[in-house]
């Protein structure tokens, strides 16, 4: 019996483990598995088992349409190939590798290791540009690139049925368990899952939306729509990665205007930075977990529930920090200068650790991507120690971003009746009294000055530039580091600037 075990690539196309496997010969079992240790260590949440549904009764109905059959099982993995090899069927597994936390890399030691016992064959392929394994950073862009330009696999023309008898915890329902007690909520005016939608997406974006993708890409509002909307796609499989590389490129070649193609150049530049952060967590899983820079291990000892409970309710007395914030909640999505906003506030503003933030935001990104949260959650926090260290004002970037409050009365109505001249400083006006909105968590001038004289003593310290210096050539990418050590005034770790997003 030939196995699928479906992860984070929920789609029929471009997909090898299901390509592999049909031309095994033999039946094939195509199998998501909701493992509820996983779903219960506090990062997976209501609204990601809701998109992976709607990509599931998709999914379902094209491998029906090809003659197969997709199942759900809520169960551990290694439980699951123990019931169906009870009677002695043997087994052959096909997978895409997972670039996860600790706890799925530990996961799929323990199933190759399972597999191997019994004399059963496991083949696992990559999924994007990562490379499982890779030696030195230099390597990466040229085997990125060899991943991107591989060519599509199509859907299969058919797919075998699988055995008629199954374990009966096999089902062929592909919804989540009610009992399996789940964080947080469903969003209420978000994206939903599929392959089609991923597809109507991506080509919407490319023949619409992207004139004015890098503009925009700071707007609270506009980036809604120039940017592409792809994220929670890529980020569960419901896309093919190389499908949206290529099609991007076969877009650009066909713009003759030079400022288009810097629109959609843009763009593709973030395809490729998108597998560089997952690379960072396949090398060093333990980075979801602590400090990039030990060094900061020193700093942010101390907890205030109090802070932290407005900061995650939109509470915090900080108009754009709080419409951002309630934004999130209500769509699974705010743009990154939001993301890079919140996280700053959290970790830098108030000095809170960001171990428990991290957690509570990936619940709430409908496009928690590991690789990439984890490590924007360190540069936003300036753990990595060789990334400059940035600690935004968000009255200024409100200003800056939202200049006629447009966004903070969407999503702060307690606010909606004050001017442009008050809205992003509030208690200035005689109405913020009479007013239901609460009073400012934290003086935010006085407490950026207090956060840049921690931060910038660990970072300068002798042990703060020994590990970054480390971390630099461990996890920084082959351009930049050259482009650092050509600096010689400063040392490496000061010229770098990994990713300057929308900055």
């Amino acid at each position: 019996m030939q196995i699928v075990w479906l992860k984070r690539d929920l789609r029929v196309h471009d997909h090898r483990p299901l390509t592999e496997a049909c031309r095994a010969g033999g039946p094939v079992l195509i199998v998501y598995v909701i493992e509820p240790d996983l779903w219960q260590n506090g990062d997976l949440s209501e609204r990601h088992a809701r998109f992976i549904e709607e990509c599931l009764a998709e999914m379902q109905t094209e491998v029906r349409r090809l003659g197969g059959e997709l199942y759900t099982a809520c169960t551990g993995m290694v439980s699951l190939l123990e019931q169906l090899t009870a009677d002695g069927t043997p087994l052959t597994l096909y997978a895409h590798e997972e670039h996860g936390t600790p706890d799925t890399f530990a996961r799929d030691i323990e199933v190759r290791r399972w597999m191997k016992e019994r004399g059963f064959a496991v083949y696992e392929y990559p999924s994007f540009g990562v490379t499982r394994g890779l030696q030195d950073r230099k390597q990466f862009d040229e085997k990125w690139q060899e991943k991107m330009q591989a060519p599509l696999l199509p859907a299969p023309n058919s797919i075998p049925a699988p055995p008629h008898s199954l374990p009966a915890a096999l089902t062929r329902q592909t919804t989540f368990p009610k009992q399996l007690a789940l964080p947080g909520e469903a969003i209420r005016y978000g994206q939903q899952g599929g392959e089609s939608l991923g597809l109507e997406t991506l080509a919407d974006f490319l023949e619409n939306r992207f004139f004015q993708y890098r503009s925009h890409l700071s707007n609270p509002i506009s980036s809604s729509t120039s940017c592409s909307r792809l994220s929670p796609y890529l980020a569960w499989g419901a896309l093919s990665f190389r499908r949206a590389y290529q099609e991007s490129l076969r877009r650009l070649a066909q713009l003759p205007n030079p400022a288009d193609r810097r629109q959609l150049e843009a763009f593709i530049s973030r395809l490729h930075w998108h597998c560089h952060f997952i690379q960072r967590l396949e090398d060093e899983p333990e980075l979801s977990e602590r400090n990039m820079n030990r060094a900061f291990d020193a700093i942010r000892t101390d907890w205030d529930e109090e802070a932290y409970t407005r900061w995650k309710e939109g509470r915090t007395g900080i108009p754009f920090i709080d419409a951002a914030m309630r934004s999130l909640h209500k769509t699974g999505w705010i743009n990154f200068r939001s993301r890079a906003m919140l996280v700053s506030f959290v970790s830098n503003t108030l000095l809170l650790d960001w171990r428990k933030p991290a957690q509570f935001l990936a619940q709430q990104f409908l496009d928690y991507e590991p690789g990439i949260h984890y490590s924007q959650m360190q540069m936003q926090s300036g753990t990595t120690g060789f990334n400059t260290i940035r600690i935004y004002n968000p009255i200024k970037q409100g200003r800056e971003q939202d200049p006629d409050g447009r966004f903070i009365r969407r999503h702060v109505p307690e606010l909606k009746e004050f001017s442009a001249d008050f809205i992003h400083e509030p208690w200035k006006s005689p109405a913020f009294f009479h007013s239901q909105y609460c009073g400012a968590v934290v003086d935010v001038m006085e407490a950026n000055r207090c956060a840049r004289e921690v931060l910038w003593s660990v970072r300068d310290s002798e042990a703060g530039v020994k590990e970054a210096e480390q971390g630099l050539k461990k996890h920084a990418s082959n351009t930049r580091r050259k482009e650092a050590s050509a600096k010689k005034q400063k040392p490496a770790y000061e010229q770098l600037s990994l990713f300057d997003f929308d900055e």
